[in-house]
């Protein structure tokens, strides 16, 4: 079993240093990313910003470089392009932060490109409605992929949320991404 194991590392790894179109088109869906349960969790008082890991958080700016490792040396993964958008720190060391997405992938960014305020992503379009009910009087409708401000969730799946464009509402906890518990 183990050969098979390691033969299959290896075709993996010789799938994606190819760069093959399936290996590079390849993208984990939302469904796909291990429940916050799973996280290995790490206190406050052990992390070198004192606040617990995992924990949800957004970007600051609108341009975050993604890196591969914790130091500007590191190679640039990716860039992010949207403030505001929500992450899961997973790791710390120093100033860095090594973060999860939306849509799984992993990165290293600076934590001073990071900010406490909760956001969430709507995963399909969401309803915001008056009250927390699915009977409630509907205020307004986020298309997919739009980023909500979170001020509260509460124990019924339902969070309390505003949009930039000054609307206010519940909406039901499953519907966002970066409002669930960790």
């Amino acid at each position: 079993m183990r050969l098979f194991t390691r033969a299959l590392i290896i075709i993996s790894i010789a799938a994606l240093a190819s760069g093959t179109a399936e290996a590079q088109e390849r993208r984990v869906v939302v469904e796909d990313i291990p429940q916050y349960e799973d996280f290995y969790r790490v206190s406050a008082a052990k992390t070198h910003s004192g606040l617990p890991v995992p924990r949800f958080v957004s970007l600051k700016f609108g341009r975050v470089n993604g890196r591969q490792g914790p130091s500007l040396k590191h190679p640039v993964l990716w860039q992010y392009r949207r403030k505001g958008l929500p992450l899961i720190v997973i790791a710390e060391m120093d100033v860095w932060r090594k973060v999860r997405d939306v849509h799984g992938d992993e990165s290293w960014v600076r934590g001073s490109s990071l900010s406490g305020t909760r956001m969430a992503l709507t995963r399909q379009e969401t309803t915001l409605r008056a009250k927390p009910k699915t009977t409630a009087r509907i205020k307004a409708v986020s298309d997919a992929n739009v980023l909500l401000e979170v001020d509260m969730c509460n124990e019924d799946n339902w969070c309390k949320v505003s949009s930039g464009d000054g609307y206010k509402g519940w909406a039901l906890k499953s519907n966002l991404w970066g409002a669930g518990k960790l």
